[in-house]
């Protein structure tokens, strides 16, 4: 796994934010699809995850990596109120933060593993590549919904 890529895979994603007017950041695509706003804040929660994902499989005894919905979550935690210059940070002090910790890492602890509750076991390194893929499929996603506009 690149680390630097997994550290920098989240700069497109603001870097694009900066480009949109608050309409085009609120905008829903359909009733049942996210805005802008709601999937920079649903990044928010994936990162959070990240976090305590990587340092459970790091430090854990039980390695369990529990699912969630993010459906319910976006609906439930209501993302369109949350503050989305709040979760912007969030997002990049958290990949920063996690950023340091794995480079750090001793030869092997990328290969330690945890248990994710749909996927099943997973390694670190497959897990942070699938976050950094998470957040290039969600940009697609914003310009997506800025195109259907």
């Amino acid at each position: 796994m690149d680390l630097q890529f997994y550290k920098e895979s989240i700069t497109p994603i603001f870097e694009f934010l900066q480009t949109l007017s608050k309409e085009q950041i609120e905008y829903k695509p359909a009733k049942d699809k996210w805005s802008v706003h709601e999937i920079i804040i649903h990044l928010a929660d994936v990162e959070v995850q990240a976090h305590c994902r990587i340092r459970s499989i790091l430090a854990n005894k039980n390695k369990s990596l529990i699912n969630n919905d993010e459906m319910d979550w976006s609906i439930i935690l209501d993302y369109s109120s949350t503050n989305l210059e709040d979760a912007g940070n969030l997002i990049k002090l958290l990949r920063k933060i996690n950023y340091y910790l794995l480079i750090k890492l001793k030869p092997g602890q990328i290969t330690l593993k945890g248990i994710h509750s749909i996927r099943g076991e997973i390694s670190l390194e497959n897990l942070l590549g699938m976050y950094a893929q998470h957040t290039l499929n969600h940009l697609n996603q914003l310009k997506r919904n800025i195109l259907t506009k």
